[in-house]
């Protein structure tokens, strides 16, 4: 798969891509620019071929310098100005459409989240392929990157600290810095206000990783209570249209997964599999309307693999601001009732593949597992969620007969490194867990 990763990298970089950074299409979507620099990056982490980012190195080069060069207009900016070092531009290629395109050329967070999570992520790729390469200049070009992504994320801040409105309930963090009133109001006012774009630029800031959980939380918590996002599942292309943004979940569920905000998470994976998906084909349109009645928008690629997506999250998740691995983070419950199991092998990540299998034996009082981890390098913290019917919690672990104490009982986690200290990559361990419960706790086999 990840050749095939490679041949569609390769293509879009050949053919949709300009010298210049620019793609071939009716309008930018600058968000979209930032998270360009982080799959090509994932593609380099997870495997992929450096020859593959030597070749394009040019025009994803050129995505970022577009990028830098509409952060440098916004550092010209006043300081004191919300939208100083931010960058501007549309946040959705549909602007091209509106009677005033350039009225939505604007400081959207989410341009420069998205900014900042790809000049981190491709920078550090460009470090290790600098120092493997010996090339010097590629190594400087990734440190500033990793600088100008520093750099960034200071000014996000900033200018977030100086955006919330917090005489509106609950707080609102809006989609655009400095703007005075939340979406909601500005779009009754004025529907062609550029708020109106706020249901992708909010997908695109928890997309980012780089916002904190209070940010997070404030974010869908004031789109819940304003009919904004229903049964878990967000609203696209303006207020109170009913349209479930099936194309854009992912991003939303990304944020509540990364803050451990599972209740959410699930009912979102659930109501998009529900109310998304075309039943027995197993296909997605773009949107779909809460009414039956509505026509739904066409197929849409992206809208097809949000199922996919978080499945995998839910199993195996990369935390983006950290070097943790999460396993099992985001499991239902029911997963793991008596005599039930999880698997997962081969999965891909950015310190190496990995694999899994947990098996409830609650009725026993333990559940077994068996942990597979690249150890020969492994840089994360590796971190086992065990989410059970709650009568259970975590008691005692045993590891190849010998206790081991690294793990939370409130949380169900378990710390999984260095619990094979010297081991070759792929050797497997059991890991035997015993579970207190209101059937007692048994010594795990």
């Amino acid at each position: 798969m990840i050749s095939l990763a490679g041949q569609y990298i390769d293509d879009y970089f050949d053919k949709f891509v300009r010298d210049d950074g620019s793609i071939l299409y009716r309008g930018p979507e600058i968000g979209q620019y930032g998270r360009m620099l982080t799959i090509v990056a994932e593609y380099a982490n997870y495997g992929g071929n450096s020859s593959l980012l030597l070749k394009r190195r040019s025009r994803i080069d050129g995505v970022a310098q577009l990028l830098l060069s509409l952060r440098d207009k916004a550092l010209k900016l006043p300081p004191t100005d919300p939208a100083y070092g931010l960058i501007a531009g549309w946040s959705e290629a549909d602007s091209c459409l509106v009677p005033d395109p350039l009225r939505e050329i604007q400081p959207y967070f989410s341009n420069s989240t998205e900014a900042e999570r790809g000049f981190g992520d491709l920078g550090r790729v460009w470090k290790r392929i600098g120092a493997k390469t010996h090339d010097t200049e590629i190594t400087a070009w990734g440190e500033r990157l990793v600088r100008e992504s520093e750099a960034l994320h200071q000014d996000v801040q900033t200018a977030i600290s100086r955006s919330i409105l917090r005489d509106v309930s609950p707080p609102s963090l809006p989609a655009i810095a400095g703007v005075k009133e939340p979406f909601d109001v500005a779009f009754q006012r004025d529907e062609l206000d550029p708020q109106w774009r706020s249901y992708r630029a909010f997908m695109e800031m928890l997309y980012s990783g780089n916002l904190t959980r209070e940010q997070v939380e404030m974010v869908y918590k004031y789109r819940e209570a304003h009919h904004d996002i229903i049964l878990g599942i967000p609203i696209a292309y303006g207020y109170r249209t009913n349209e479930l943004a099936g194309f854009l979940t992912v991003g939303h569920a990304y944020g509540l997964l990364q803050f451990d905000d599972v209740r959410e998470y699930l009912l979102t994976l659930y109501s998009i599999m529900a109310h998304q998906y075309t039943r027995g084909t197993w296909t997605a349109p773009e949107t779909r309307n809460i009414d039956p009645e509505h026509i739904a928008a066409p197929y849409c690629s992206p809208a097809e693999v949000t199922v996919p997506l978080m499945t995998r999250w839910m199993l195996v998740f990369e935390d983006p601001q950290s070097e943790t691995l999460w396993l099992a983070n985001g499991t239902p419950v029911a997963w793991l009732e008596d005599n039930d199991s999880i698997s997962v092998s081969d999965a891909p990540t950015r310190w190496g593949r990995i694999g899994y299998t947990l098996t409830s034996r609650l009725d026993q009082g333990k559940i077994e597992a068996l942990i597979m981890l690249p150890t020969s390098g492994l840089a994360a913290t590796v971190k086992l969620r065990l989410r059970v019917p709650e009568e259970n919690t975590i008691r005692s672990i045993i590891v190849n007969g010998k206790p081991w104490t690294q793990f939370d009982p409130r949380q169900g986690t378990v710390r999984c490194r260095p619990m094979f200290p010297g081991r070759s990559p792929r050797r497997s361990t059991t890991v035997n867990f015993r579970i207190s419960g209101r059937r007692g706790a048994l010594n795990a086999v």
